[in-house]
């Protein structure tokens, strides 16, 4: 299991339901770390950090052998320049270490980029919500994210086929970090609302 601030470069690609299962047995607050009552913290690299990494290296190695193999009539150096470059854009972007705070009692997140406040936001605008995508032949494979407004998606878990259970772990989650949770349908009665815009619970107390 990683800890710290690698707990989400999840590399697994299969059971991806039973490892979030296993993470949540060690940890009811997974990704999040209690900090004290009602107020969770994550530490955590963007993934693009280890993605930007590979891409360098890849593209270093492959323009070595390139530029080392016999001369082909079309010229491919671009590709790994270019290549190059993004993998350094992705490693530069993605370096500092990020904090996500869950403050209940504040009632706010906080988003901190090399321990300075960058994004601050009411509880209404992060949660917790289950994706869906379809390959090919119709088949539609789940992912868990939690995500706001100013926050890069953070995949919990990713690729599933398995709905109930990637439902029931995202409500899961959503309910020990008192968060919304969406599911992966825009209107749906799976959805579970714990906290509101100012306006619309003023609107509901007025009626």
């Amino acid at each position: 299991m990683r800890r710290g601030a690698f707990v989400l470069w999840n590399l697994g690609f299969f059971d991806v339901e039973r490892s979030l299962a296993r993470r949540l047995q060690q940890n009811t607050h997974y990704p999040f770390q209690v900090q004290q009552p009602n107020v969770f913290v994550m530490e955590y690299y963007k993934d693009t950090l280890w993605k930007g990494a590979l891409i360098f290296l890849l593209c270093v190695l492959g323009g070595v052998f390139y530029l080392k193999s016999e001369k082909v009539s079309q010229d491919y150096s671009g590709f790994f320049v270019y290549g190059i470059l993004v993998g350094i854009w992705l490693l530069l972007s993605s370096m500092h270490k990020r904090h996500l705070v869950i403050n209940h009692p504040r009632g706010c997140y906080q988003i901190y980029i090399k321990r300075r406040l960058w994004k601050e936001g009411p509880m209404h605008q992060i949660y917790v919500r289950l994706m869906a995508q379809m390959d090919a032949y119709g088949k539609c494979f789940y992912s868990l994210i939690i995500n706001g407004h100013g926050l890069e998606v953070l995949a919990l878990a990713s690729l599933s086929d398995k709905y109930e259970h990637m439902e029931f772990l995202g409500r899961r989650i959503a309910r020990k970090l008192k968060l919304n949770y969406f599911d992966y349908l825009d209107v749906s009665t799976h959805h579970v609302i714990r906290h509101r815009p100012p306006l619309e619970r003023d609107e509901t107390l007025q009626v």
